[in-house]
């Protein structure tokens, strides 16, 4: 027994003299994983204009005051009775519809209530035209900036606030007194004109907002190089005396 004993001793010993003389085994080297693509984020929204109105129109400047000038400032108290007049004139012709149609029938009540102040507005506004433009013909100066004044009220992009604001201010005239339509045409003038002025205002935000677009996030124009050019000079001849 002990001799057996013995022998497993032996056994033993043996392999852990061999297995302390082994190699120890490498290091199993585990590659990381690949990194992950995060795409960048797409840019924002290229900014559009407006109330749909187009990519490139000519607003009015900003006067001193910080105002923008349009056919509707710096006029005379007959000229604004006037223009108050062909404001609700275009809506009049442009605003169709079950509502909007209302303004056609208003306006023609507006005119017969009011026809002595009108006349009277419309003769003295004539008069301040050949005054202001002596040498010409003030009534045709007046005439071609009416037909300006016509085509700003009849600007697309505010037409439904426009209309609006039309229909509300020529039901609210033909309520008034007729001795007080001078004041009244100057406050609504003024009303009407600030729809056209926030457009204005909006545009021009909307213009800074898409130079700073195209500043960061526009395509990169790529310029091709371009294709070189031999330059020959012309050659000499010597002359050869005969």
């Amino acid at each position: 027994m002990r001799r057996g004993f013995k022998n497993m001793a032996a056994i033993v010993f043996t392999v852990t003299a061999i297995s302390a003389c082994a190699p120890a085994p490498k290091p199993v080297v585990v590659a990381p994983p690949p990194p992950v693509y995060i795409p960048p984020p797409p840019p924002p929204v290229m900014p559009l204009p407006p109330g749909g109105a187009a990519a490139s129109m000519k607003i009015p400047a900003l006067g001193l005051d910080g105002v923008r000038v349009t056919p509707n400032r710096g006029l005379s108290r007959d000229e604004q009775i006037w223009h108050f007049r062909a404001a609700l004139n275009v809506a009049a012709l442009n605003c169709q519809g079950p509502v909007w149609g209302q303004i056609a029938t208003q306006y023609n009540k507006f005119i017969v209530t009011h026809k002595v102040q009108l006349s009277k507005s419309s003769k003295t506004v004539d008069r301040e035209y050949v005054a202001r433009y002596p040498g010409q013909n003030g009534l045709r100066v007046r005439d071609t900036k009416l037909t300006d004044l016509y085509n700003y009220f009849a600007l697309p992009p505010v037409r439904s606030e426009y209309c609006d604001m039309a229909l509300r201010k020529v039901v609210e005239v033909n309520s008034v007194p007729v001795a007080a339509l001078p004041e009244y045409a100057v406050g609504g003038l003024n009303d009407i004109d600030g729809i056209f002025i926030r457009f204005f205002d909006a545009y021009a935000q909307y213009e800074r907002d898409l130079a700073d677009w195209n500043m960061k996030y526009a395509p990169k124009p790529v310029f091709a190089p371009l294709p070189q050019q031999t330059v020959t000079t012309p050659s000499t001849t010597k002359a050869t005396g005969g």
